[in-house]
């Protein structure tokens, strides 16, 4: 029988590695560098919010992708992924 501690140390190790996994795909969803900022977990509607800021290279290539125009960055994108589940509960 585990111990609620051992419990806690799963969880908190399969939350971890679900952070990790977010913070190496969601770069790759972008043609600039980004950085992932906060990745937070609300239980009460089952959501992850994700914050994205672009890097500091972020700008110089999205100028030259778009051809030398001026490019301002004031802001970071925030995503929300609503969770779902296939388990049946009877």
């Amino acid at each position: 029988m585990t111990s609620l501690n051992d419990e806690m140390a799963d969880a908190q190790s399969q939350v971890n590695e679900v952070r990790n996994h977010l913070r190496q795909e969601i770069p790759e969803l972008f043609e600039f560098d980004v950085i992932v900022g906060g990745i937070e977990y609300n239980a009460n509607n089952n959501t992850v919010t994700i914050t994205v800021e672009p890097s500091a290279d972020a700008r110089e290539q999205l100028s030259d992708r778009f051809g030398g125009v001026k490019v301002k960055i004031q802001d970071e994108l925030t995503f929300q992924f609503q969770l779902t589940s296939t388990e049946r509960v009877e």
